[in-house]
């Protein structure tokens, strides 16, 4: 009996078994047999051909505006004010006297010298005169001859002095704020105000680390500047220092650009942008065009199947910098090769891929 019901119940599990693997199998084919009649899955993008960009690598640093010429004005003498030419932010000329320090002592001084020295003079005239005539001693000639010099160079002291208290403009220039008055007392070697000069160019100061080559006299760098809404002025490098910076191993140079372009203040903080190698033609292609993953960049390359329809492939590349909405393609990717740029982000490998409309429009526009 035992023997007979496991029999049984073998057979029983054998024809269930049969009657599911039949019933996948005639549901298999009737998704096949549907499936014969959809269409194969496709996206349709935007797409360009490959093309080229003259290209040079550069270098982005802070710089600093320089004036092409300051200085600090500082007394070389103690005194009292007694005139002041100098209006906070206003321009002097070159030459235009600024300030001059109570000098009344000293010119009364002078006074006092010049006629000693007349006298002496008058003296010693008639001494030689004297001693033609074997009536005077030599001597005594000698010795107004000494008094002349003396008094001579007594007033040259007192005239070197009233010109140190009286201070001129050394170039034209604006003048920097200041707090000065009439009457007011200056101890000697003090700041009196700073003069920014006035000229036609502007510089703008900046360093490279050395790992770049040398850049040659005369090499154009950009200035761009958010004080003067990102503003770009065209500059020339004029100087390079002859030795790198000992604490940052950086090479320094200055860039003059004319002020008729524009004009920043001294200390101005910029971005430099500087070239760091020879222009080459590169290849550039939309930001659209690339997709990303966790391994890397990738565009996809669009192969003519006919009839209007492509395949799409990916293709790993390296980039390189931004220009625009155009990016350098440094690896990976050949001129005139047809790739997707809107609606890449759609596109898988091996994905049956249309065309979109807006190139034709494009193509006839142009």
């Amino acid at each position: 009996m035992n023997i007979r019901r496991w029999v049984i119940t073998l057979v029983v599990l054998l024809l269930s078994l049969a009657g599911i693997f039949g019933y996948k199998e005639s549901l298999n084919a009737a998704r096949a047999q549907q499936g014969q009649g959809m269409p194969e899955p496709s996206a349709t993008v935007v797409a360009e051909s490959v093309q080229t960009l003259t290209y040079q690598a550069s270098a982005k640093v802070s710089g600093e505006v320089q004036a092409y010429k300051q200085l600090e004005l500082n007394n070389e003498l103690a005194g009292k004010i007694s005139k002041l030419n100098l209006v906070s932010g206003s321009r002097v000329e070159a030459g235009d006297l600024l300030l001059e320090l109570d000098h009344s002592e000293e010119s009364a001084r002078v006074i006092g010298v010049k006629a000693r020295l007349e006298l002496n003079r008058h003296t010693y005239k008639r001494y030689l005169k004297l001693q033609k005539n074997n009536e005077i001693s030599d001597e005594l000639v000698d010795q107004a001859r000494a008094e002349v010099e003396i008094a001579q160079s007594e007033l040259a002291v007192l005239q070197a002095n009233i010109r140190k208290k009286q201070i001129y403009a050394p170039f034209t220039a604006h003048v920097g704020i200041h707090n000065l008055e009439v009457g007011q007392y200056l101890d000697s070697n003090t700041m009196i105000t700073k003069l920014i000069g006035v000229y036609d160019y502007t510089w703008v100061d900046f360093s490279l680390p050395q790992t770049y080559g040398e850049l040659a006299l005369g090499t154009r760098v950009s200035i761009n500047t958010i004080a003067d809404n990102n503003r770009e002025y065209q500059a020339e490098i004029i100087a390079v220092d002859p030795q790198l910076s000992s604490s940052s191993r950086q090479l320094k140079y200055r860039a003059q650009f004319a002020k008729s372009s524009g004009f920043l203040k001294p200390n101005t903080l910029v971005t430099v942008k500087a070239p760091v190698a020879e222009a080459r033609e590169l290849v550039a292609v939309s930001d659209l065009a690339i997709t990303r993953d966790h391994l890397g960049e990738y565009v996809f390359i669009l192969q003519d199947e006919g009839n209007n329809s492509y395949r799409a492939k990916r293709q790993k590349v390296v980039l390189g910098d931004r220009r625009g909405d155009r990016v350098m393609v440094m690896d990976g990717l050949a001129p005139g090769t047809l790739i997707a740029t809107k609606g890449a982000f759609k596109l898988r490998p091996g994905l049956k891929v249309f065309i979109s409309d807006e190139n034709s429009a494009a193509d006839t526009a142009s």
